[in-house]
This record gives C-alpha cells, structure tokens and sequence, in this order.
C-alpha cells in the first residue's frame, strides 16, 4: 500500500512540475527549453549584453520566452536583496512584459517573420533582438 502511495505522489510530482505556468521559476538555465533568453545578472550595466543570446534566432509561429535570472542584490527603486526588477518591451511596440522580478518569465509568440528589437524600459541600455525566419 505504502510503495503505490508513494508511486503515485512522484506521477503527481512529475506532471505538476512540467506545467506550463507563465509565471514560472525556472532557474536551472540548463532545463529551459529552445528559444529561451536569459536577462542577465546586473543587466543594467551590460547593454547589448544584458540579454543572452542576443539575437535569437527562431522560426515562424516560435514562442520565446525570456526569464529574468539578475538576482545579483541591487540598489534603487527597482532593485533589491533579491535582485533586479526588468522589462521586454518592443522597440515598435508591439509587446510588452511588464515588471518582471527575479526568477519569472515573459513568453511571445512571434507570427510573423522579421527582426524584432527589444529593451528595457527601466534600463534603456539593455537591448535585445529576435530574429524569426519563414
């Protein structure tokens, strides 16, 4: 009865930890799947460099998603113990994050084929680019 119990706590274990949440905490770099861009530990001071890689490349109909791995304790209003607050938002517009704090995530689809530039809107230097390709 016990090892059926236990069977089954590690399948529930398994299925809930492969979910989909768009907030997600995801912080081993090496589990994220394809089309994933890290912004970059104190990202404020590394400009082109904040987000890696920049540019992405992906296909058509690709969803990326950005996490936000700057949890290096920083100062001023978007800062702190745990790290730094950012944001990806498009040069054109077209989508937008919000805040993110240490250890979440945005997640775009792109539909269309193009070069798509991307910031920070709280770090004006930190920029980005994703490349999709038809």
């Amino acid at each position: 009865m016990h090892s059926s119990i236990f069977f089954h706590a590690v399948i529930a274990a398994a299925i809930l930890g492969c979910g989909g949440d768009e907030s997600g905490d995801i912080t081993d770099p090496g589990n994220r799947p394809a089309n994933s861009v890290s912004i970059v530990a104190q990202a404020e001071t590394k400009g082109e460099s904040a987000f890696s890689p920049s540019p992405l490349t992906v296909s058509l109909n690709a969803a990326v998603r950005w996490y936000n791995d700057d949890r290096v304790a920083a100062g001023g209003v978007y800062g702190g113990s745990n790290g730094t607050i950012h944001t990806i938002n498009a040069d054109d517009l077209s989508f937008s994050s919000g805040n993110l704090t240490p250890g979440r995530t945005f997640e775009r689809t792109f539909a269309a084929a193009g070069t798509y530039d991307y910031h920070c809107s709280i770090h004006p230097t930190m920029k980005g680019s994703v490349i999709v390709t038809p």
